[in-house]
């Protein structure tokens, strides 16, 4: 599944920016894209699973 969303890497910390959400982690000795990618998928999970439950109300 593909994702759009933007990220930018910090002094040690990535910031992911996907709809009105904002999520932030730092990357320590893990690549700054993959922790980006990592966390815009946990978001764009997070926005469909919402969806999801006021579809079902």
């Amino acid at each position: 599944m593909s994702y759009a969303g933007t990220y930018r890497v910090m002094t040690g910390s990535v910031i992911v920016y996907f709809e009105n959400e904002i999520k932030f982690a730092t990357y320590g000795k893990n690549r700054p894209e993959q922790i980006a990618r990592w966390l815009l998928t946990d978001l764009c999970r997070k926005a469909e699973s919402r969806k999801r439950k006021a579809a079902n109300k």
